[in-house]
């Protein structure tokens, strides 16, 4: 026969291990690229799976020539803007190779079309100290001559660049 102690062990053993479970699901259910910094809130979240899927690698080219610098290119498949984003990253990671999911961006572009530009974010840190910080700043005027040069600067990637 259990005693009243007995029986409100148990029921209290039960509730931890509901917790316990509730607390792994919540954990498990985080979506990966809920730890990817902050991106300005006019950009889509490319981190996320769902909105990845929407947008296609049509390219990828250097920032000025430099491999250490790769510019993804992003076409929207969907309809909607923006049509193309272009992704600068941060590759001076002491390898041959860069990740979106590692290296840190610090140029994006958003284009309506081939000669309008949405929007125009750059890492702060980047920008002034020449070390990302996860940190947007805005450019004034998007369209203005050295936002122009600097895209006018990007080439097309060697061969050994892979998607």
């Amino acid at each position: 026969m259990k005693t009243r102690n007995e029986s409100r062990r148990r029921a209290r053993g039960g509730d931890l291990f509901r917790a316990v479970i509730r607390l792994l699901v919540i954990l498990t259910s985080i979506p990966a690229w809920a730890g990817q910094p902050l991106l300005p809130s006019d950009v889509p979240n490319v981190f996320d799976p769902e909105v990845r899927a929407q947008f296609q690698p049509v390219g990828v080219a250097n920032l000025r020539g430099n491999p250490d610098f790769p510019v993804l290119i992003l076409q929207n498949t969907v309809g909607g803007q923006p049509q193309v984003i272009l992704l600068g990253l941060d590759a001076r990671n002491g390898k041959d190779t860069w990740s979106l999911a590692s290296d840190p961006i610090i140029l994006i572009v958003l284009f309506a079309d081939p000669e309008t530009i949405l929007g125009a974010h750059v890492d702060a840190g980047f920008a002034e100290r020449g070390k990302p910080s996860g940190q947007f700043m805005t450019p004034a005027d998007p369209t203005s001559p050295g936002l122009s040069d600097l895209l006018r600067s990007i080439t097309l990637a060697a061969s050994r660049t892979y998607m």
